[in-house]
């Protein structure tokens, strides 16, 4: 399974950058000055959250020439500093490595995520040995992918709020032209925690949309008989699924689908050993039903599904500032929303058996 799950991290590597053009321009906008508030970047897995952070790092020197510097961070990195750091094109990308290294040296730590907690030493050590400490008309963001599932959801709270801290002390002690910090995450249960504080603005990366969805359907160069509406209703504009079921299924929507049958069983059978099949059935038929039939039990069945990362509370803005359209037809309320409509229509047929 691993080597598989590797194979299609490869392929999305390999496969043409697909319309991400208006959250490019959101994230420049974002970067153009500084924003008092770390970025906190929620979406569904697989909607291309990590795509869209390394294509930004590798255009932020076109965006703001030779003062661009900008800093990418995989926080689920085990090894292979390689993978676990990369930094925008003006950048001596192996001095930076070795930095980083030097940064971390002293923690017992996964590497990802000894770099996710050593912002602070790490950006004052890029600004002493990389930079001469000569950081005032420079646009710089560091940018830390997937940090929860690094760190854990006990301690995102503490951790946005130290990165609040260590933005404010980096860009006050180096007074950059710009100084901001970009986390993301898939994990939904995280968006409840930070929203209490003020720490850190919240934005979402939704999939793709139905246009540049079926632009990289066809670049995946599907066989004759598989029927883009049919993908479309399954995945619903996830990249990360759609090369799941194009290159660990070699286009087979049947095993795609008995797959995560045979995953969410266990979810179906807690669900109905918790009485709250009733309540599932009304998420089935609108997701917003989470709010007009509100009710603890069905408070319950929310928090089981957003742990689970099948589905999402909606209604905070996209990086562009947009609200996500609804469509029950795949499965997006107004409030509420399922990942991917295959997850509405899994547990539906779950329910049925």
């Amino acid at each position: 399974m691993f080597i598989l799950e590797q194979g299609c991290a490869r392929a999305m590597s390999e496969i043409r950058f697909v319309d991400r053009n208006v959250e490019l321009k959101a994230l420049k906008e974002f970067c153009s000055s500084f924003r008092a508030l770390p970025l906190y970047v929620y979406g569904p897995e697989g909607c291309g959250k990590t795509r869209l952070l390394k294509e930004f790092i590798n255009l932020f020197n076109e965006y703001f020439g030779d003062e661009g510097i900008a800093i990418y961070i995989d926080a689920l990195a085990r090894k292979g500093i390689d993978k676990a750091v990369m930094g925008s094109l003006n950048m001596d990308v192996k001095a930076l490595r070795r930095v980083a290294l030097e940064a971390i040296k002293d923690l017992n730590l996964p590497l990802g995520h000894a770099l996710a907690e050593s912002i602070g030493s790490l950006m004052d050590m890029i600004a002493e040995k990389l930079f001469r400490r000569k950081l005032e008309d420079k646009y710089v963001v560091i940018a830390i992918d997937d940090v929860v599932k690094s760190i854990g959801m006990n301690e995102v709270e503490k951790y946005i709020k130290w990165l609040y801290e260590t933005m404010w002390k980096l860009s006050q002690e180096y007074r950059p032209r710009a100084l901001n910090f970009i986390v993301t995450t898939s994990e939904g249960q995280s968006l409840e925690l930070i929203s209490r504080h003020r720490h850190a603005g919240i934005s979402i990366l939704w999939n793709l949309d139905r246009k540049s969805f079926e632009e990289l359907f066809h670049e995946l160069n599907p066989p004759d008989d598989v029927d883009y509406e049919d993908v479309w209703r399954l995945i619903g504009g996830n990249p990360g699924k759609l090369i799941e079921l194009a290159k660990k299924y070699n286009w087979n929507i049947d095993m795609w689908f008995k797959s995560l049958l045979r995953r969410l069983r266990p979810l179906a059978f807690k669900i109905a050993s918790r009485n709250l099949t009733e309540e599932l059935k009304l998420l089935i038929e609108d997701p917003d039903n989470t709010w007009h039939r509100a009710s603890p039990r069905m408070e319950e069945l929310y928090r089981i599904l957003v742990n689970e990362n099948l589905f999402m509370y909606k209604w905070h803005y996209t990086i562009d500032q947009r609200e996500i359209p609804e469509d029950n037809s795949i499965g997006i309320g107004r409030y509420y929303a399922w990942q991917i409509p295959a997850y509405r229509e899994a547990l539906k047929q779950l329910v049925e058996d």
